[in-house]
Formats: C-alpha cells, sequence, structure tokens
C-alpha cells in the first residue's frame, strides 16, 4: 500500500513537470502538425478493444485544429481523480495542445498507466461568404461608424 501511494505522488508530480519542460520546444515550433484532420491512438488502438469510459476528457486547440482527447487509464493504475482533474487542467492551459497531449499518453502509455487514449483532431472548414452577405455587414459596419461618428460629434458640443 505505502508503495502505491509512492508512486501516485511521484505520477502526480512528474506529469507537470514533464509538461512544463515541453514548453518551449512546442512553442518554438521544432514540430509539424498534420495538413488534415487526424486522429492518433495511444494503449488498446480498435475501437473494439477500447473498454469503459473515459477517466480522462479534455479538449483544445492549436494552430487551426480543434481536438478532443479521451483517454482510460488501466484499472491497476496508481492514478485518482484528482490526478486525472490536475492533467486536464494543465492540458487545458497549454497553448501547445497537440504537443503537451502526446507527451503526456506517451508518458502515461509508456508507465503502463493507460489503457487506451485517443486524441480527434479536426480543421475547420471556412465558411464561404457569399457577395449578399459580404456586403450587407460592410453597410452595418458603415453605419455604425457613422452613429458612433456622429454621437461624438455631439458628445463635443455639448448636447449629450
Amino acid at each position: 500500500m505505502r508503495e502505491s501511494r509512492i508512486a501516485v505522488a511521484l505520477v502526480a508530480a512528474a506529469a507537470p513537470v514533464l509538461l512544463a519542460a515541453n514548453v518551449a520546444v512546442g512553442q518554438l515550433g521544432m514540430y509539424t502538425l498534420p495538413q488534415d484532420d487526424f486522429r492518433w491512438n495511444w494503449g488498446a488502438v480498435g475501437p473494439d478493444d477500447r473498454v469503459g469510459m473515459a477517466d480522462i476528457q479534455v479538449s483544445g486547440s492549436e494552430s487551426v485544429f480543434r481536438c478532443d482527447l479521451s483517454a482510460r487509464t488501466r484499472p491497476s493504475s496508481a492514478l485518482g481523480p484528482t490526478d486525472y482533474r490536475q492533467l486536464e487542467n494543465d492540458l487545458r492551459t497549454r497553448l501547445d495542445f497537440i504537443f503537451a497531449v502526446s507527451e503526456a499518453m506517451n508518458y502515461l502509455d509508456q508507465t503502463r498507466n493507460l489503457d487506451w487514449a485517443v486524441l480527434d483532431c479536426k480543421r475547420p472548414e471556412a465558411q464561404p461568404v457569399d457577395a449578399a452577405t459580404s456586403e450587407k455587414r460592410q453597410n452595418d459596419a458603415r453605419e455604425k461608424m457613422l452613429r458612433e461618428l456622429e454621437r461624438r460629434r455631439a458628445k463635443q458640443r455639448g448636447e449629450d
């Protein structure tokens, strides 16, 4: 029992340190992301191999991608709900979300704490804007600007 408490403390302490140590590498752009949507898997790869609800669920973004992470730890893992929430919070605040997730999941996989994990990243498609919508937006912006200008002039004259 004492060893499991020590392991929990070590893993809980190591995950944020590992994430923080890799911030510089991710922020300097020393890695290349795929061009299109992608899905990365750790642990049990097949959908049929993934048993149980996810212990870790977090969403984030990096570059042009919007990503969702779902992961489940092994039943033998010493990690608990507090550790999951701490990891989720650490990942959620990272600017290099994809890099941080890959580092954290690789670490959990290597330490045999991870049963399965899926990072699903989508690149949003640009919404085409037709000419009528574009012209309406420009007219609305012009009218708003003119109203604001008139309000400021009236305030300067003391009419407000």
